[in-house]
């Protein structure tokens, strides 16, 4: 399996992300909100979009710097979105359990970048700040990957290994909101 590294802005976070999964640029305004709350709105495209890589977690390692890994979330029932408390780099947003294998990295802090797919599609357009560029592409790869992903997970039993859980289900790290000028 080919693989990335995701790697915080001040390099205390490290972690190992499968590059075989499906990129998408995502214009919802929870996606641009999480990132402006971190203060880290040059990761966004011209249009607010968020560039994403939606993986399977069972092949995601945190590598390093568990410790400052904390997650915050939008609305109540959003998704866990995760960043490096060190220096509010937004890492990846998850669904708040384990059964269904979702996990969608931050593109621009992978390396290296010639491996990842292309983007597939761009969604939530409406959500955009700005005229989006075609071709916008179709969501309908990301919806059958996911749910390949979920089918082949719970029939190996490889839901249970995602690096967001412990064995017993719970979240490796707490709920936090960001503090401005953390790193």
């Amino acid at each position: 399996m080919d693989k990335a590294t995701w790697t915080c802005q001040c390099g205390k976070v490290e972690v190992e992300v499968p590059t075989t999964g499906v990129r998408l640029k995502c214009y919802c305004k929870s996606c641009r909100a999480f990132v402006e709350r971190l203060g880290k709105t040059e990761r966004l495209d011209a249009a607010g979009g968020s560039d994403l890589l939606q993986v399977a977690p069972d092949g995601v390692r945190i590598l390093k710097g568990q410790e400052h890994l904390a997650w915050l979330r939008l609305t109540e029932k959003g998704p866990l979105r995760w960043y490096a408390t060190c220096c509010n780099t937004p890492m990846a947003n998850i669904l708040p359990t384990r059964h269904v294998p979702f996990a969608s990295f931050q593109v621009a802090d992978l390396s290296p970048q010639d491996g990842l797919p292309k983007v597939a599609a761009k969604v939530h357009l409406k959500g955009a700040l700005a005229h989006v560029d075609g071709p916008h592409g179709s969501a309908l790869p990301m919806i059958l990957a996911l749910l390949g992903r979920m089918v082949s997970a719970h029939v190996t039993g490889k839901w249970r290994r995602n690096p967001f859980f412990d064995d017993n289900g719970d979240l490796i790290a707490e709920r936090r909101d960001p503090v401005p000028n953390d790193g």
